[in-house]
């Protein structure tokens, strides 16, 4: 999966910025460390969330090599860390993820307009309807995708939008998503 996600990433246009997650993408990919941070979870952390949502034995250990593993080779490739312990909250950590790229979203290409931060709040939407559908779309898998209730962003384009909306996927797939009064 990893050498696709990688193929993926490297055929998106160049603007505006890209930001790719997930642990698919291995240090030895990026050439540019300023424009890469590895978020790194303490294993006390990962164990307290792994308890929360209940997951099996089986797929904490999974998922605790995996978490190793990823740290081990960040810190190897001497790449950027942030380290997620729970102690700071959300809006700390992604403020420290927006410090470490202050000079990348400084040099952009950013969205200029409207229509254009409009495009691609679409496409973000878009590919959460894709997860959810690609999800259901598995043998094992039970239930109606488009009766899912996610997430969406607003897609007002205002930049100063930070809204989301809690909606069917089945809707969102088919209307742009816009919060109470955005439009």
């Amino acid at each position: 999966r990893g050498p696709m996600v990688v193929d993926d990433v490297l055929a998106l246009p160049r603007s505006p910025l890209v930001v790719a997650e997930g642990s698919t993408l291995p240090t030895a990919v990026v050439q540019d460390r300023s424009r890469a941070v590895w978020l790194i979870p303490t294993r006390e952390f990962q164990r307290a969330r792994f308890e929360e949502r209940g997951l099996p034995r089986g797929a904490r250990e999974l998922y605790l090599l995996l978490g190793h593993t990823i740290e081990r080779e960040a810190r190897e490739a001497d790449a950027p860390i942030c380290v997620v312990d729970g102690k700071r909250g959300i809006d700390a950590t992604v403020a420290a993820v927006e410090r470490h790229f202050t000079a990348a979203l400084a040099e952009g290409p950013v969205a200029e307009s409207v229509a254009e931060r409009r495009a691609l709040l679409r496409e973000a939407n878009e590919a959460v309807v894709a997860q959810v559908h690609g999800y259901y779309a598995r043998p094992s898998a039970d239930g109606e995708p488009d009766e899912v209730v996610r997430r969406f962003l607003c897609e007002c384009g205002n930049p100063g939008c930070d809204m989301s909306v809690e909606i069917r996927t089945g809707i969102a797939a088919l209307t742009p998503v816009l919060a109470a009064g955005h439009g």
